[in-house]
C-alpha cells in the first residue's frame, strides 16, 4: 500500500505552484487528501473534511460531508487516480486559501469507469489551527 501511494503521490505532485506564503502548508494538505481518495482511505479523509463541506460535482450536483463519504464508503463513488496542474493558491485571509488549477480524474460512479477533465476551485478553511477543505467546485473542460 505504501509503494502504491508514493507511485500515486509520484503522479500527483508536478505542476504546483506555491508563490503565496504559507501555501505549502495547503498544497501538502491537499497532497494528503488526494492520496487518502485514491488510497480508499475514507476514514483519514474524514479528518480533513471540514463538518460544513460543500461538494459540488462537475455535473452539478451538490453533496455534503456526510453524502460524499457515505458514496465513498459504499462504493458508488471511486476515485482511482487524480492529477492536480497549474495550480495556484491565494489566501483571502490568513485562515482561508483558495486553490485554482486543472484536474484529470479517473473514476468510477455506480460502476462506470469515467475519464474527467475539469478546472476546479478548493476552499480550505484552517480551523483550530488545522486546514480543512471548505468547499470544492469542479466543471468540466474540452479535451487538449
Amino acid at each position: 500500500m505504501l509503494v502504491n501511494a508514493l507511485c500515486a503521490a509520484a503522479l500527483f505532485l508536478g505542476g504546483w505552484q506555491s508563490t503565496a506564503p504559507g501555501a505549502d502548508e495547503v498544497l501538502a494538505r491537499e497532497n494528503q487528501r488526494i492520496s487518502y481518495l485514491v488510497e480508499r482511505n475514507y476514514d483519514r479523509l474524514a479528518e480533513l473534511l471540514s463538518p460544513t463541506l460543500t461538494y459540488t460535482h462537475s455535473s452539478g450536483v451538490l453533496d455534503s460531508r456526510e453524502k460524499l463519504l457515505g458514496d465513498l464508503r459504499s462504493g458508488q463513488l471511486i476515485y482511482r487516480g487524480l492529477k492536480h496542474r497549474d495550480v495556484q493558491v491565494r489566501f483571502v485571509t490568513p485562515d482561508v486559501a483558495i486553490l485554482n488549477g486543472v484536474s484529470d480524474i479517473e473514476s468510477s460512479v455506480g460502476g462506470q469507469p469515467q475519464t474527467t477533465l475539469l478546472r476546479f476551485t478548493i476552499v480550505y478553511v484552517k480551523k483550530g489551527g488545522v486546514w480543512l477543505m471548505e468547499a470544492w467546485h469542479a466543471a468540466r473542460r474540452p479535451a487538449g
